[in-house]
């Protein structure tokens, strides 16, 4: 007997069906459920992959014919109808292994339940004849209609996903749309996928850019332009290198849009392929291909600017057939405000309400390295005083010597009483930065590089470092922070700086040239950027040797080499 049926049958005995119990949870954060199922509506077949966590095994053993197998029996309690007629499973896989990792952003809203490393995972296909009108999928119920087991659940119909990650805890009822997956639904609503519309669009207001980001089907795009994909049955990045010059024509004057009173013309458009999933939005890599059918696209429309815009108003004129809303979202650097745009009212607007913005700027560095040192120079001048009293006073006769000695006497008690009272006096000469002054002045530079990473073109880029890269080498050093210290989100965007942490100085030693400073560095970037509606924030690790040169008080960005950048989890 193999491992696999050794664990089954010593489940099966050590656990007994119990008594239903309900089994309240969320609707949501599926992935965290000990049990987990996926089920795929194809076009003759309903094939599901279930991973049941051992504890739970004897719930998902059916006792009907129990001339089977117990392999065969294996998820004989999840039932599947078509059109209310149960459908006859034919088991293709039992067996032992690792759980399928499973992370969303409701991952950590909601906590994983115990569970266990391996699962025993089923593989079941449900064969059906003709396009069913509905779909019944029922989990583990007892005799309450209670759920017995908790169990996760994720659906896609013809390779388009139907719902987010959910729990499956009751009888629930698929309308398949055979002419158009996407618009497949459940009857009940709280099984609907995030991303419910087929074209959606996200408007980001930035310090130095407006993006229009859409998402739309190829689909619906055919049936406004021909891509000259002729017979291809599969989009890959063969068919979305032919199609991008056209989708980009077609998309540069479409859905105008003006900028603070400008009607303006995108400076960059990308094209990308992307895929909706539990996972939420992500790009297809270059050796993915999808289905020409269900193909999504990405969409980034790039409006640079010099200063957060005062006011953007968009103009939405691309509506699919069957679709008369498309969602809109508006995002500024306070956050982001769901609207929608529909032909009867197209226009979409964003005003500048942000009343304690201040426009990122970067600034010179100015920091003096001079030896300091306190003296009671009030002391020292009275002292002074009094010898100067005293003096005159022994050169006085009668009247005048007593004032002088007098006005001598006050100033000394007046001096004993001062010595407390100093005054910073800075020595000549400019010594290299000691560790503490040099992490002070790694932190005017890296914030001032934030705030330069910001712009999008190479000219204002370079104006940008200006202030505070020595002019001789604006150009070297623009072309390593871009190499180095540029993080690109799957979208082709630059991520932005929002903290620095963790500046830590290792050494300090001459630069090349001998009047300067170089300065061996590590620091934690936090770094975020939007796409597409979705947040990415990442923190990275880098290690650097930075040169730093100065005349007088203020310093320059000489040099900089990024020596390593580590992603940290």
């Amino acid at each position: 007997m193999s491992v696999l049926l050794r664990l089954l049958s010593l489940a099966a005995l050590l656990a007994c069906p119990s008594p239903g119990r309900a089994d309240l949870v969320s609707p949501y954060g599926g992935e965290t459920a000990p049990n987990f199922v996926e089920i795929s509506v194809l076009s003759d077949r309903v094939r599901i992959a279930l991973e049941i966590d051992p504890a739970d095994y004897p719930l998902f053993v059916s006792t009907d014919g129990p001339a089977l197998s117990l392999a065969a029996r294996t998820g004989g309690t999840l039932v599947i109808e078509a059109d209310r007629t149960r459908l006859v499973p034919t088991s293709r896989k039992v067996e032992l292994r690792p759980r399928a990792p499973r992370v969303s952003a409701a991952t950590t809203i909601y906590p994983a339940r115990p569970k266990s490393a391996q699962v025993i995972y089923a593989e079941l296909e449900f064969p059906f004849a003709g396009q069913p009108r509905s779909f019944t999928f029922k989990p583990p119920l007892d005799a309450d209609g209670m759920p017995t087991a908790s169990l996760g659940v994720l659906i896609e119909h013809l390779g388009v996903p139907v719902t987010d990650y959910r729990y499956l805890s009751r009888a629930e009822t698929l309308v398949p749309d055979w002419t158009d997956p996407w618009f497949s639904v459940f009857e009940n609503p709280n099984l609907t996928r995030h991303h419910r519309s087929p074209l959606m669009s996200f408007i980001s207001v930035e310090p130095r850019e407006v993006r229009n980001e859409i998402i739309l089907r190829l689909h619906d795009l055919e049936g406004w332009i021909d891509l000259g994909l002729d017979s291809a049955d599969t989009v890959g990045a063969a068919q979305l290198a032919i199609i991008e010059p056209a989708v980009a024509e077609f998309l540069r004057d479409r859905n105008p849009m003006v900028i603070d009173g400008e009607e303006l013309r995108p400076a960059e458009i990308r094209l990308s392929q992307v895929k909706i999933g539990a996972e939420g939005l992500r790009l297809l890599d270059d050796d993915e291909t999808s289905d020409r059918a269900t193909s999504l696209l990405g969409v980034i429309l790039s409006y640079p600017r010099e200063a957060l815009a005062r006011e953007v108003e968009m103009t939405w004129d691309l509506f699919p057939t069957g679709s008369d809303v498309v969602p809109v979202t508006l995002t500024d650097p306070a956050g982001g405000v769901p609207v929608v745009a529909r032909p009867d009212d197209p226009v979409v607007r964003w005003i500048n309400h942000l009343t304690n913005w201040v426009e990122p700027q970067a600034s010179p560095v100015s920091l003096s390295t001079a030896r300091v040192i306190s003296l009671p120079l009030l002391a020292l001048l009275l002292v002074a005083t009094a010898v100067i009293a005293a003096l005159r006073g022994y050169r006085n006769r009668g009247k005048r010597r007593y004032v002088g000695l007098s006005v001598a006497a006050l100033a000394l008690i007046a001096a004993v009483a001062s010595v407390p009272v100093t005054t910073q006096v800075s020595l000549p000469g400019q010594p290299a930065p000691d560790a503490e002054m040099a992490r002070q002045l790694l932190s005017r530079f890296l914030e001032n590089v934030g705030t330069a990473m910001l712009e999008t073109r190479p000219e204002t880029f370079a104006a940008a470092l200006s202030p505070f890269v020595a002019s001789d080498r604006v150009s070297d050093v623009a072309t390593e922070l871009r190499r180095g210290l540029s993080v690109t989100l799957p979208s082709g965007a630059l991520a932005r700086v929002d903290e620095i942490n963790e500046l830590q100085v290792e050494q300090i030693s001459p630069d090349r040239s001998g009047s300067g400073s170089q300065i061996l560095a590590t620091w934690t970037a936090a770094l975020s950027g939007g796409h597409w509606g979705h947040m990415h924030r990442r923190l990275v690790t880098y290690r650097a040797l930075v040169d730093l040169s100065r005349k007088d008080n203020r310093w320059f960005l000489s040099d900089l080499t990024i020596l390593s950048a580590q992603s940290k989890a």
